[in-house]
């Protein structure tokens, strides 16, 4: 078996589309058919039924990719223990990083990696998590950080490593902000009702703060909000806040304007995890079991908050 051809048949299984699968693997629907057919020929047996829409295994089909799967999973595993036993002298990996939290990570944590790991090479991508959990499950991510209100959804490999709030972020001149008991800190929950008439500036709408966190508080609070900007990046939201424009919702550890923006705990606590996630089955090596440590250290001493009962 060409483990190439392997790599083709399952992204053709698990995208549905020779179209899409081709895009994911960065050739041509025209050369990607072109393998399919070569080996259903070699074979003398077709593993696809094809119609416009969708492309689904046959029989035969779901016996190539299951052993397919098995080899792809036996090569990662056998080239992670060599790595091992050299060890891991050399090698590359492909990360996936949040715009913010893991990124700023990244940062702070690759310098002492390098150090210990001078061959070893990483590639980073910044997206959103429902992009990077899309490259998990297809082999083109070694490992991501993610955040998330739901991990135990992902079909992948988790690893929790930290765990924070989200806040109510107010511009100080709003009428509510005097319900602030604490002038720097949050410490009193606001009832977000209150704010059913206000504008405000939230996570990107596919991004898995919004759809896991923050859209099902505002259903919650039973108001659809008026939303006037959508962004990745919390300061920029903040920044809208600040100057009165909006509120916003962010995490705690984002938070560092405390004189124009008043800040308060949600209804209900919502909380979310950052944790590193990797495919189902995907052996760690020593270098990428020490890479995930050291983030694991770096985020209890930068995103960790606990609770708001028991913060005060």
């Amino acid at each position: 078996m060409d483990l190439k051809q392997l790599e083709y048949i399952v992204a053709i299984e698990k995208y549905g589309t020779m179209t899409e699968a081709a895009g994911q693997l960065f050739i041509t629907p025209s050369a990607l058919n072109q393998q399919l057919l070569k080996l259903e020929k070699e074979l003398d047996i077709p593993l696809f039924t094809r119609n416009r829409r969708h492309m689904t295994p046959t029989e035969a089909g779901r016996v190539y990719l299951e052993a397919a799967k098995q080899m792809l999973a036996l090569r990662q595993a056998t080239y992670s223990h060599l790595q091992d036993l050299a060890d891991c002298q050399t090698g590359s990996f492909e990360v996936g990083l949040t715009f913010e939290h893991s990124s700023d990570l990244f940062a702070r944590i690759y310098p002492q990696f390098h150090k210990k790991y001078p061959g070893i090479s990483i590639q980073c991508h910044q997206m959103l998590v429902p992009e990077m959990l899309d490259m998990l499950v297809s082999g083109q991510l070694d490992l991501a950080f993610i955040l998330s209100g739901k991990p135990e959804i992902y079909n992948v490999e988790y690893i929790p490593l930290s765990e924070e709030n989200l806040l109510l972020g107010i511009p100080r001149s709003h009428p509510l902000a005097c319900k602030a008991q604490h002038p720097k800190d949050p410490c009193v929950t606001l009832d977000l009702s209150l704010l059913k008439e206000d504008s405000f500036a939230t996570a990107l709408k596919n991004s898995t703060m919004r759809t896991e966190l923050i859209d099902p508080i505002f259903e919650q609070a039973g108001f659809h909000p008026r939303i006037m900007m959508e962004s990745s990046f919390n300061a920029f939201l903040e920044q809208l806040t600040a100057l009165g424009l909006c509120d916003t919702i962010i995490p705690q550890s984002r938070v560092t304007n405390r004189q124009d923006v008043v800040w308060f705990y949600l209804p209900g606590s919502p909380r979310f995890q950052f944790g590193a996630a990797y495919p189902k089955g995907y052996r760690l090596n020593r270098a990428l079991s020490d890479f995930i440590d050291m983030a694991r250290q770096d985020a209890l001493k930068y995103l960790q908050f606990p609770p708001p009962s028991e913060a005060f």
